[in-house]
């Protein structure tokens, strides 16, 4: 099993990245293989609505999102973690999920392998937008054919390490961890 870690912070080091590790660290202790990757540090053009991917099974731009198809594809665990801006994702998290576009096919059902599951986590420092958040996630995996697993997160957390005075949100984590590798 593998499961694969999305970082949609422009901030290294920061509370998303911290719960994307203790996800991962929970699927790790469970026994996957995980890999992880910052969207801020890839080179990821948007979406030319070009619909080549419907004709030809493939996204034709040649950009890093390549790799992160294949680690898609591979991946039997997928964890996506954001902060919320402006009440919604961050903008490189909603190029990733555009890009998303090449995985459903000319009748828009999902063209990855069944059987994946999905987990979304946040950060945000004023506001509440969990709802968001979650309705993103069930929706996300509705078009992706994903078991959504959990959404974990929460406000209050704009200074960098917030997260880890939360204990219970990072037993959280690891927990979705665990799940997204068929331990629970």
């Amino acid at each position: 099993m593998k499961v694969v870690g999305i970082v949609g912070s422009p901030r290294r080091g920061g509370n998303t990245e911290t719960l994307v590790e203790r996800v991962l660290a929970g699927a790790a202790a469970a026994g996957a293989e995980t890999q992880m990757f910052y969207l801020n540090e890839m080179n990821i053009r948007g979406c030319q609505a070009c619909n080549h991917c419907k004709e030809h099974g493939r996204c034709r731009q040649d950009d890093d999102m390549a790799s992160l198809y294949r680690a898609l594809h591979e991946a039997g665990g997928i964890v996506l973690g954001s902060p919320v801006y402006m009440s919604y994702v961050t903008a490189q998290t909603k190029l990733f999920l555009d890009r998303l576009f090449a995985f459903l096919g000319p009748d828009l059902s999902s063209t990855l392998p069944p059987g994946k599951k999905f987990a979304m986590v946040y950060s945000q420092g004023g506001g509440n937008d969990r709802e968001m958040i979650e309705g993103l996630a069930r929706h996300v995996g509705r078009m992706l054919g994903m078991q959504v697993v959990g959404v974990t997160g929460g406000n209050g957390m704009n200074a960098p390490g917030a997260v880890r005075n939360n204990p219970a949100l990072l037993e959280e984590a690891f927990r979705l961890g665990r799940e997204l590798a068929g331990a629970c």
